[in-house]
This record gives structure tokens, C-alpha cells and sequence, in this order.
């Protein structure tokens, strides 16, 4: 294998497929970059099972092959690399990089055992949809916040693709919130789960290229593609939970604050709440809301906000509190559309929905009790 390209090509497309490489891989074949030259292109390829990227850019082929080699030294030394033309030419054991100033040489890993799944080409068909880039990543990245961190339980990591009639909804929660949006109809009905992390892969990857992308899917996998860039994400098994109950039937009563406000409100609190120490939401006179926290070790704090409450028969809350994760509170306030954030309370021990001006996004939020 050999090939000529310029280093600034190589640097974008070995970062991007780099990224999902574990460098703790279950096996060592995993820990490479897989590149493969011929027609005209290269194509590097990288996966940690869950997810794979492959990427494809047109070089200067003198010789077709491929090889295997460490994912954290080529990305090291390719993002090092002066500006200009850059050479790969596999010699015997080694990988030889060279420009017109310098040269590495990387040893090579045993392909042999590579995935021949990863290897596998993947052409559009007639089950080919497109999507709509802006709406479907920003609603990942909306719900995926209440998701559970990889390592947890597998159904929670991920956003569930609800297809119902001709609406799609996104789910995701940790047990503790829920997060869900509607979107438009998603056009492949079997997604099912897909973990969070490998969809935020999918939006670095994706999210600055054209406005739409190309989708498809079997069983197992769903994937993301364009003229540059594939990806395959791993289906998560097993069955997300019943969550529609979850959201209360009934609403005691509506706060709107100004979403700015509040922010900054619970950002000053989590100096002393440090994003563990619950922030308790307490009203007085109908028109004001208390923020506290008390943190035995640190401190306290208290900070009034101006409120605004909205329903036909509200009657007198004054007195009414609730407590809440800091942390989760913040998160799902800051994805609101809008100026304001509303806060339909149905109890002061059940959960509570918070929404922006948007109809469409719903966070749940679990309380918590005060310390």
C-alpha cells in the first residue's frame, strides 16, 4: 500500500474516526485504525463494536493494499504533521509516513483478526430514507441529557425512537427524569434504542455537513452516511420502559420565571449545593419564588425570583416547596426554546414537568428529599 494526500484531509477524517477507537480494547485488533487504499481513495475505518465510522477521501494511489495500526500513535502523529503533501507507504512490518521534511514509522498490528463485519461496503437500496439533520440532532441532544452514563443499564443509556402514527417521539430517562420530544416522522420504524454516546459521535461527525443525511438499517444496526463519512450504531436490546404513564394526569398549578433568571438563580446556589446538595423551590405570596440550599459543610444560600402563576383555580400556594437536584434542574432548563421556562407542579411529591415554549419537549424531573 502507498499513497500521497495532504496532511490537512488526513488530519480531519483520522481525528474523526479515531475518536471511537477504545483504547482498552477487548481485543488488540480493536485498538487500530484499519486503512485500506485503492480506486483512487483511502478508507480508514475504526470501531469499539458498539459504534464504526469509516471515512473516505480521494488520494494518489501508487500502490493498493491496506494495513492495521494504532489508532493513539497514527492520530498523535498525523495531528502533528507540518502543512503540505504527506506519503503512507506500508514497508514490510511498518507503516512509513513521510513529508518532505521528516518520517515515521509505525509497526503494524495482525489484521488478520479484524472485524470482517467493519470491512463490509455498504451501498444505498431501496430502503435508503434522508433525514433532516438540524431537527433530529438537536432533539438527540435534547433528551439524550436524561439518558444514563455508559456503564448503567443498557435501556437507559440510550434514546428510544417512539414511532407512533405519523409522529416520532424521542425518549430517554436514568429513572430519576425523563426527557421526551416529538419530531417528524422518522422514516425507518424498527430503530428502537441506540446508545446516547454513539449518537453524539454521530453528531460530531455529521452535524457541520449537509442539511440532510442518508439512513438505513437491519436487525441489529442502524446507519448514518453521506459521500465522506459512514456510521454504523449497535441496536441496544431489550425493551425500554413504559413511560408515558409517568407524566401526571392532572396540574395543580404553573410557574413561568424568565429561563435567564432562574438559570443564573441556580448557578449562583450550586456554589454551596457544589451539584449534589438539593436547591429547594419554595412559594410565597403567589408571586415569588424562594431558591435555598443548605450545605452543612459549606454553607447556605437563599434568593428570591420573581414568578408569574398561571391556571383558572389555583387558590393560595404560599408555602408550597419542592426539592430538586441541582444538576438535573439545570440541564433540562437550558435546552428550553425560548425566553421562559414553566413548571407544571402536580404535588409536592410528585414529579414535576418542566417545558419552554415549545409544546413539543417535556422534561420530568423526580424530587428529591431536602437535606
Amino acid at each position: 500500500m502507498k499513497f500521497k494526500t495532504k496532511t490537512k484531509d488526513i488530519k480531519e477524517v483520522v481525528a474523526a474516526v479515531s475518536r471511537v477507537v477504545n483504547p482498552r480494547p477487548s481485543t488488540p485488533v480493536l485498538s487500530g485504525l484499519y486503512m485500506r487504499a485503492g480506486d483512487g481513495s483511502v478508507e480508514i475505518i475504526g470501531s469499539d463494536l458498539d459504534i464504526t465510522i469509516k471515512s473516505n477521501i480521494k488520494v494518489e494511489v501508487d500502490v493498493e493494499g491496506d494495513c492495521l495500526v494504532s489508532s493513539n500513535k497514527l492520530s498523535e502523529i498525523v495531528r502533528k504533521l507540518p502543512e503540505g503533501d504527506v506519503v503512507f507507504s506500508d514497508v514490510g512490518s511498518d507503516l512509513k509516513i513521510e513529508t518532505t521534511s521528516l518520517s515515521f514509522t509505525l509497526r503494524k498490528l495482525e489484521n488478520e483478526e479484524y472485524p470482517e463485519a467493519f470491512l463490509r461496503s455498504h451501498e444505498e437500496n431501496e430502503n435508503t430514507q434522508e433525514v433532516l439533520v438540524s431537527e433530529l440532532f438537536d432533539s438527540i441532544k435534547n433528551v439524550g441529557i436524561a439518558s444514563t452514563p455508559e456503564g448503567g443499564r443498557p435501556v437507559l443509556t440510550g434514546v428510544y425512537f417512539n414511532n407512533r402514527e405519523e409522529k416520532t417521539e424521542l425518549a430517554a430517562t436514568d429513572s430519576y427524569r425523563l426527557a421526551t420530544q416529538e419530531i417528524s416522522s422518522f422514516p425507518i420504524d424498527d430503530v428502537g434504542i441506540i446508545s446516547f454516546r454513539s449518537l453524539s459521535e454521530v453528531i460530531r461527525l455529521f452535524e457541520n455537513e449537509e442539511s440532510t443525511l442518508k439512513i438505513n438499517s437491519n436487525e441489529k444496526d442502524l446507519y448514518f452516511f453521506n459521500d465522506k463519512y459512514f456510521a454504523s450504531l449497535r441496536k441496544v436490546e431489550g425493551s425500554f420502559p413504559e413511560y408515558q404513564n409517568l407524566f401526571p394526569k392532572e396540574t395543580l398549578f404553573t410557574a413561568e420565571v424568565n429561563k435567564n433568571e432562574i438559570l443564573e438563580c441556580l448557578d449562583r446556589s450550586t456554589v454551596v449545593a457544589e451539584g449534589y446538595i438539593p436547591v429547594t423551590f419554595i412559594f410565597e405570596n403567589n408571586d415569588l419564588l424562594k431558591i435555598t440550599t443548605l450545605n452543612k459543610d459549606v454553607g447556605g444560600g437563599n434568593e428570591e425570583l420573581k414568578v408569574k402563576i398561571l391556571g383558572v383555580e389555583t387558590g393560595d400556594i404560599d408555602g408550597f416547596q419542592m426539592s430538586f437536584n441541582p444538576s438535573f434542574l439545570i440541564q433540562g432548563i437550558e435546552v428550553l426554546e425560548g425566553n421562559k421556562a414553566y413548571f407544571r407542579f402536580s404535588g409536592n411529591e410528585k414529579p414535576v414537568v418542566i417545558q419552554g415554549d415549545s409544546e413539543n419537549y417535556k422534561y420530568l424531573l423526580m424530587p428529591v428529599r431536602a437535606s
